[in-house]
């Protein structure tokens, strides 16, 4: 029979419901039987195995929305000051050095740094196939993205059915899984229209996750008008891509997959900066999640995502940290905390709660995982991480607000709850 644990700690915090002072969980079986007042749970599971955290925060464990683990070894090794198309320029030359080998060591370590940082899920993006059994093995939940890129129309098909066939193998591979397996399509720079269609439309029709990048960088917007910027200058010249494969559409990058019907299929976007009111509508109206990646934004040059004016439209957001190549953590938590003093230096109204939903909740419904993580519920399985309070003063540390003000300032860290 499995145990019952209760975990006691100062706060508390359920994201869907109010903190809790002098709070606690109970846990049997890998999941969650209570959340409430320590006293009220220690009287009500009274031979539960009474586990005492002490001075320390506890929050549901976090959710990474966007990330790359196969490039984790490449930490440090793409230089800093490049705009897009020059980064994935240098980020190919890099990767190509790697073997498949080294990319599954490189996504081993990256699960490591997730599951050590407090986190339960990933929205992780596969091109080799090495990061899935790493994943696979460590209990991380999530969505595996197998990326496609092709920008010949005529490849369209081919290219979807490589897809299928290896959604297909890792199934048979992995039965069971913890994990679900959906495709990815790079970009509107890297993938042709036909593709876009025939993809999401199979996606749509199978039930299969789709996750794509758009709208990231203002090079992408100018590709997209005419065909013209460090796209085709730099990125397609280097690889010697032609740049008449397809006329370009003359519209931004959203108002392109909406023309196109892939928002019916309602991807995961990721980064989605260079967007306008338009673009916000038919993101709402589609009700498409969209991962915020600010420090992978910042680093490469791409601007900031206009958080406000996505929360004015209701538009569902989650929080993912891109890759080591263009980050510097796996880690959720210090994602948010960038995230708050960026948008609060641009006057966007936000409470620390709203960043510990992000990092939470919003990924869990970014990931269709909602009914098992993002949040301290009854039934929900048993994601559990803590912050020590013990670098904050003790007026912080009676007041539920200022010790999420102390999170998404970075003063406090977050860890997993040891199992």
């Amino acid at each position: 029979m499995a145990e019952t644990v209760l975990y006691r700690a100062r706060h508390v915090f359920p994201v869907t419901a109010e903190p809790i002072a002098d709070g606690a969980v109970v846990v049997e079986g890998g999941h969650i039987l209570a959340v409430d007042d320590a006293a009220i749970l220690r009287e009500r599971y009274p031979r539960a195995r009474s586990v005492d955290l002490g001075e320390v925060a506890l929050f549901p464990a976090a959710i990474n929305a966007h990330t790359h683990l196969e490039l984790t070894g490449l930490a440090g090794a793409i230089p800093t000051g490049l705009d897009m198309a020059s980064w994935i320029v240098a980020l190919l030359r890099a990767r190509a050095a790697l073997t498949v080998d080294d990319l599954a060591r490189a996504a081993a370590d990256g699960v490591a740094m997730l599951r050590a940082s407090g986190t339960a899920a990933v929205g992780e993006i596969c091109t080799a196939g090495a990061s899935v059994r790493p994943i696979v093995e460590s209990g991380l939940r999530g969505v595996v993205y197998y990326e496609l890129l092709s920008g010949d129309p005529a490849r369209a098909a081919e290219t979807l059915e490589r897809g299928q066939q290896q959604l297909q193998r890792w199934h048979q591979e992995y039965p069971g899984a913890s994990v679900r397996f959906g495709l990815s399509l790079h970009a509107p720079y890297t993938v042709s229209a036909p593709l876009f269609r025939q993809t999401s439309e199979w996606c749509r029709g199978e039930g299969v996750p789709l996750c794509i990048h758009v709208a990231e960088s203002p090079a992408e917007t100018q590709w997209l008008r005419d065909h013209t910027g460090p796209i085709a200058d730099t990125l397609y010249a280097t690889l010697g891509i032609p740049t008449d494969l397809e006329p370009a559409p003359g519209r931004s990058p959203v108002a392109y997959l909406d023309g196109l019907g892939v928002l019916r299929a309602r991807p995961l976007l990721a980064h989605g900066v260079q967007v306008d009111r338009d673009d916000l509508g038919r993101l709402a109206r589609a009700d498409c999640a969209v991962a915020h990646c600010p420090r992978s934004n910042a680093r490469l040059l791409c601007g900031r995502m206009p958080y406000g004016a996505y929360r004015q439209v209701g538009v569902r957001l989650a929080l993912g940290t891109d890759s080591l190549a263009s980050s510097d953590s796996l880690s959720v938590w210090e994602e948010a905390a960038v995230a708050w003093s960026l948008h609060a230096r641009d006057g966007d109204v936000s409470r620390p709660a709203d960043w510990l939903r992000l990092a939470t909740q919003g990924g869990a419904e970014a990931l269709g995982l909602a009914d098992d993580l993002g949040s301290l519920t009854e039934g929900k399985f048993a994601a559990l991480a803590r912050a020590p309070l013990t670098g904050l003063s003790e007026v912080e540390r009676r007041d539920a607000d200022l010790v999420l003000l102390a999170l998404v300032e970075g003063r406090i860290s977050v860890s997993a709850l040891p199992e």
